[in-house]
């Protein structure tokens, strides 16, 4: 495993017993995507496995990638 991806699960793992069970899987996302933001790939597999909420998080990330990847086939409004 990278360093990179090291460092998300030690977080993650650090915070998750601090965040109420039911905005787990939202903050194991917002906290993927600012990784994302700084060039860390999280939807990597080294990461999947190590945890139901960061998988579940990834499994969000790559939905939220996909509808963006639809829309970029789509017709212009103005047509």
């Amino acid at each position: 495993m990278s360093s990179e991806s090291k460092l998300v699960v030690e977080l993650w793992d650090y915070f998750r017993d601090l965040i109420g069970s039911n905005k787990r899987v939202e903050a194991a996302t917002h906290l993927l995507r600012l990784f994302e933001e700084y060039g860390i790939d999280v939807q990597s597999t080294e990461i999947e496995g190590e945890c139901e909420y960061l998988d579940e998080a990834i499994m969000a990330l790559s939905d939220i990638d996909d509808e963006d990847d639809d829309d970029d086939y789509g017709f212009d409004e103005g047509d």
